[in-house]
C-alpha cells in the first residue's frame, strides 16, 4: 500500500500539461487506490468539447480494468508556472461520481487534501443525502 506522500508523487507524475487550441489537457494528475489495492492514475482533459476531471478518469480506468468501483484513497494534484506542486480537492460533480459509482464509497473513500490532512469523503459531501432525509412535500 503506498503513502500518502508516494499516491501524491504518482498522481503528480502524471501531469503532463498540454495547451491546444481548444483548452488544456493534462494540468491535473490523479491517483487512486482501489479497495483492491490497486493503484490507477487520471489526467485531467478540459477541451471546447467537454471537461473531464482527473478524478474521473482515473474512476473509468480503475472500473474499466477491475469492475471496481469502491474507492480506498483518491488524490489530485496541480503544478503551476513555478512547478510549485499543490493539492487539490475534488470537485462536486466528481465527488458525487464516486458517490454514484458505490455508495459505500461516501463513508470509506479517504480524499487526500495535504501530505498530513486526510478526509472521508462524507465530509466534503454532508449533505449528501438530505433530499432522503426530509418529509415529502405535497404542496408548495
Amino acid at each position: 500500500m503506498p503513502t500518502t506522500i508516494e499516491l501524491i508523487q504518482q498522481a503528480a507524475a502524471h501531469i503532463a500539461t498540454v495547451h491546444t487550441s481548444h483548452g488544456v489537457v493534462a494540468d491535473v494528475g490523479c491517483a487512486l487506490e482501489s479497495i483492491t489495492g490497486q493503484c490507477f492514475f487520471g489526467v485531467c482533459v478540459g477541451v471546447n468539447a467537454g471537461s473531464i476531471c482527473a478524478e474521473r478518469t482515473a474512476i473509468a480506468t480503475m472500473i474499466t480494468v477491475t469492475r471496481t468501483y469502491q474507492i480506498r484513497r483518491i488524490v489530485a494534484v496541480w503544478r503551476d508556472t513555478e512547478s510549485n506542486l499543490f493539492v487539490i480537492p475534488p470537485c462536486g460533480h466528481c465527488r458525487q461520481f464516486m458517490i454514484d459509482a458505490h455508495p459505500d464509497n461516501v463513508h470509506h473513500t479517504e480524499v487526500i487534501l495535504s501530505h498530513d490532512v486526510v478526509v472521508p469523503l462524507a465530509t466534503l459531501m454532508p449533505y449528501h443525502d438530505w433530499w432522503q432525509k426530509q418529509p415529502a412535500w405535497s404542496s408548495v
